[in-house]
């Protein structure tokens, strides 16, 4: 039974452990796609040349900026007669009179706050117009307030599921030892004195499922990963960064795993004891 206990255990720490880390890879992917919301201040045609810094400071003083970088007129067009490959000779012409302004690329630091940000860029006297994915940047602050919901709730759950569990499981565990806490019950033995063997065996069966957890999942996500670093392509079409490395959390893994079994084990173990200390 106190194998059973452990594997129970086990199995019910590796679905909490594997919800974390799709979590994480989740937020990850949001952080991102957000680190790829720019927005593009383009500035007034008359604004001299010595007044640029003075424009690049302004941005900088408002709150939600994350960087600022000045984007020359000459630049863009350059950029955007390299993107036309086989017709740069018909934008020959351009570069004698460039119709494109001079702009300032901006990264926020937070995307909810994207539409307040902006209409404090419109505010600025240097300001032509603003080129803003405001509305991806609504949809990008709903989805990541689901996906915070969804994962309180499923770890929640899941950690509710494996404290039924392991008690259901450590109950059979108790019931064939019934009889002992009985007699020890009619000896004059106290609750806390018959609690304390089940405490620490609950405690010691979490330690253990907790260290079993955290080398199947080591493994398990560390194959998983190689597979998928693979296909470069799937990650350069998504356009994002590379998926949680689990060297950067296995501590932190390895101590959640440790708490929550020891924790789970032992309020398990203490809660199926209470009816048979009941003489």
């Amino acid at each position: 039974m106190g194998v059973a206990t452990c594997c129970v255990l086990m199995v019910s720490l590796l679905l909490v452990g594997i919800s974390s880390l799709f979590v994480m890879n989740v937020e990850i992917l949001l952080g991102s796609i957000e680190n790829k919301n720019e927005v593009v201040l383009f500035i007034k045609e008359d604004t001299p040349e010595d007044k640029l810094s003075e424009a690049e400071n302004s941005i900088k003083q408002i709150p939600n900026i994350a960087q600022v970088s000045y984007y020359p007129k000459d630049a863009a067009l350059e950029n955007f007669i390299s993107q036309m490959q086989g017709y740069e000779e018909v934008y020959e012409e351009l570069r004698k009179d460039n119709p494109l302004p001079d702009a300032f690329n901006i990264k926020v630091s937070d995307t909810s706050k994207m539409e307040e940000t902006v209409d404090e860029l419109n505010s600025l006297s240097f300001t032509e117009k603003i080129k803003a994915p405001t509305e991806f940047a609504q949809i990008l602050t709903k989805l990541r307030k689901v996906v915070f919901v969804i994962s309180i709730t499923l770890l929640t759950a899941l950690i509710l599921v494996s404290l039924i569990m392991i008690s259901n499981s450590t109950r059979a565990s108790v019931y064939a030892r019934r009889r002992e806490i009985n007699i020890m019950k009619y000896v004059g033995a106290t609750n806390s004195f018959i609690r304390m063997p089940f405490f620490f065996e609950g405690l010691f069966t979490g330690f253990i499922s907790g260290i079993g957890a955290s080398v199947i999942t080591y493994y398990g996500y560390t194959a998983l990963m190689d597979i998928i670093k693979n296909d470069i392509s799937f990650w350069q079409m998504l356009g994002v960064s590379e998926p949680l490395p689990y060297d950067e959390v296995k501590y932190i893994m390895l101590a959640v795993y440790l708490c929550i079994g020891a924790v789970i084990g032992a309020l398990g173990s203490v809660i199926s004891t209470s009816k048979h200390l009941q003489v």
